[in-house]
């Protein structure tokens, strides 16, 4: 039994996982807008007796957002920030004017309702889905916030008698805070995941340069003997060669020398069970064969 193989380096993999992180949380995200536009056309055709505009703009959005997902499913092994960003982007910008038409007709119509419901959900939404940067979710939210404010003074609904909700704007307002505190919570959070993972493929590329030095070094305890051996035999065979005897052992101790060196890097390495019967030619075979598969996984 021999040491653990070496891991690849993670270093190389770590860009790869974050895209891929961002793709589901804009795919589910996107399949979450689709679903709610699609309840929302029947809410709002029974709400406004039969009024077709904003079920008709409910039934485009989502019309749009399955283009938006087929093309993050199709292009789902060409990942790209801007294809995630855009993914992203694109589900959630069509619900600023679906709102502010949604809170205009609900204010001509006479009902009771708690206005910019829709936008506290969506800025909540995209605090916990949006793709970890602040400045296209931070972005968004200041928008959907923005528009908040702006509709409930533009509207009046600040003495509209169908209002039941004396806090607002100010409510909306906090939800759009609570939202760029979770999203900049996550983009903490994925910084020292980042910084993490980076200090530990380090560690892991500097155990492998250890486990191929060693393993240079047990390979080459052989040969050496051998050539130490074979010097001492010729000593005594032939006195005469001892110019070439004495170049010999130059080279032997400076061989050795090395070698030696190479054990520096001991400390670097965790041993683990099975390492007592270490196997420098399987190692070097497995380190190979690593560095084989990184360079495909580069080209491609």
């Amino acid at each position: 039994m021999g040491p653990e193989r070496p891991r690849p380096g993670a270093l190389g993999v770590v860009e790869e996982e974050m895209l891929r992180r961002g793709w589901r949380g804009v795919f589910f995200g996107n399949l979450l807008v689709a679903l709610t536009e699609l309840a929302y056309i029947f809410i709002d055709y029974r709400v406004f007796l039969g009024a077709l505009l904003l079920p008709v703009l409910r039934l485009l959005h989502v019309l749009w957002v399955l283009g938006v997902l087929g093309v993050l499913f199709a292009r789902r092994s060409r990942l790209t920030p801007r294809l995630i960003h855009g993914g992203f982007a694109a589900a959630t910008v069509p619900f600023l004017p679906i709102f502010a038409l949604a809170e205009y007709f609900m204010a001509g119509s006479g009902l009771i309702w708690v206005p910019m419901t829709g936008h506290r959900l969506v800025m909540l939404a995209m605090g916990v889905l949006a793709p970890t940067g602040l400045w296209l979710g931070g972005g968004l939210i200041a928008s959907f916030a923005l528009e908040a404010a702006v509709l409930w003074f533009a509207l009046g609904l600040g003495g509209h008698p169908g209002v039941r909700s004396p806090w607002e704007p100010w409510v909306t307002l906090v939800y759009g805070g609570v939202a760029l505190a979770i999203l900049a919570y996550r983009v903490r959070s994925q910084n020292i995941e980042l910084k993490l993972r980076e200090v530990r493929a380090e560690a892991e590329a500097l155990e492998r340069l250890a486990r191929l030095f060693i393993a240079v070094r047990d390979a080459t305890n052989t040969p050496l003997q051998t050539l130490e051996l074979s010097i001492a035999l010729l000593r005594q065979r032939s006195p005469g060669s001892e110019p070439t005897i004495a170049a010999m052992e130059r080279a032997v101790h400076r061989i050795r020398s090395l070698t030696q060196r190479l054990g520096s890097m001991d400390p670097l390495l965790v041993w683990r069970e099975g390492d007592e019967s270490f196997d420098a030619d399987a190692m070097l075979r497995h380190l190979e064969e690593d560095l084989a598969r990184e360079l495909e996984r580069r080209r491609h």
